[in-house]
């Protein structure tokens, strides 16, 4: 072989290597270039994530884990978002708004009013390890598996020995080496029982007589005694009085309370009781002379020709209702007050008794 003819071998085995070399290479699996996960979330679920990722840093304290998890928003401005959002929540003031507070703090945020925040709230140590219920991000990486927490070993413990003192007031008596149980009695404290204090009631008088006319414009000899009865007795009432002076006009009613109507007519002088049939006690010069009203002393003299009886006011007649306590009324005058006549006036007195309890 020649020399040419050896270098022509050289060359074509080192164009096979090479083209050999270039195919391998062609057809071997590029690894992909990692790409940064990303979040596709809403505003408002944006904003709860970057609340979770404020209370897990408040938790761990893992500032890089903290930027981490705000990476996976793809916000540029993220700094900016979260002072933003932690300057509007911070009026709730509650461990949230802390918390985020301390996370804008922490990535930048120079807002003099949120480092005050920081400056004056004193953070919670981090604790040893990450609670059971802490913010887990399962979409996020570098996430540290959270750790069990331990489960106290149980201690043996031995029931409680207690003696209950069987007396008026049961208690407790702790165990001691040798329990020593005293019976004691506890004297009993008596509540009073409130007495009722009674507020008297004023008892109401009786009823007063209805007197016609009034008795202003009745004869000032004429008086009244109310029966003295307890509340619940029984008594005969002077319920009605009327007075019918000399001639009343029966056109005029000031003065007419029905005389017209009345036994006696214009021309009489007499005393009439209406007691329901009860008899009557008829007292002259205070003693019991009769039951009827119209024997009330000497008559006029024989001939007269009115039969009329003109000694009531000399005789202070009084007049009540026999068998039970009554009313009386007294002092009759055959006196005429509206006209005029003076004594010796005809005039008519009916009394109207019912008999009532107190």
């Amino acid at each position: 072989m020649n020399r040419l003819s050896l270098v022509i071998v050289v060359l074509a085995l080192a164009a096979g290597s090479a083209l050999g070399l270039y195919l391998a290479t062609s057809f071997e699996d590029t690894p992909a270039i990692p790409t940064p996960q990303s979040l596709q979330l809403t505003d408002a679920d944006q904003e709860d994530y970057i609340v979770n990722v404020a209370d897990a840093y408040a938790i761990d304290g893992n500032l890089k884990l903290a930027q981490d998890r705000l990476a996976r928003l793809r916000d540029p401005q993220i700094a900016s978002r979260v002072e933003a959002f932690a300057i509007n929540y911070a009026s709730k003031k509650n461990a949230t708004a802390r918390h985020l507070v301390q996370l804008a703090v922490a990535i930048g945020s120079e807002n003099s009013a949120l480092i005050s925040m920081v400056v004056t709230v004193t953070p919670t140590p981090p604790p040893t390890h990450t609670p059971a219920n802490a913010p887990v991000f399962s979409n996020v990486r570098a996430t540290a598996a959270p750790t069990d927490a331990p489960t106290p070993t149980p201690k043996n413990t031995t029931a409680p020995v207690y003696v209950v003192v069987p007396n008026q007031n049961p208690f407790v008596v702790l165990p001691t080496n040798t329990p020593t149980i005293t019976n004691t009695r506890r004297p009993s404290t008596r509540v009073p029982t409130p007495t009722e204090t009674l507020t008297p009631t004023d008892i109401p008088p009786p009823p007063a007589p209805i007197f016609e006319p009034d008795r202003s414009r009745w004869p000032g000899t004429v008086y009244f005694e109310p029966a003295n009865v307890q509340p619940g007795e029984g008594y005969w009432h002077l319920a009605h009085a009327v007075y019918c002076d000399a001639f009343d006009p029966s056109d005029d009613n000031k003065y007419n309370f029905g005389c017209d109507e009345r036994p006696g007519g214009g021309a009489g002088t007499s005393i009439y009781v209406m007691s329901n049939g009860n008899l009557i006690d008829v007292w002259a010069g205070g003693e019991n002379v009769a039951d009827d009203p119209t024997f009330v002393g000497d008559k006029k003299k024989p001939g007269d020709m009115c039969e009329c009886d003109y000694a009531f006011e000399s005789a202070n007649v009084k007049i009540n209702v026999r068998g039970a306590p009554s009313d009386a009324i007294g002092g009759f005058c055959l006196c005429g007050v509206n006209f005029g006549w003076g004594s010796r006036a005809h005039v008519r007195y009916f009394l109207y008794f019912e008999y009532i309890t107190r």
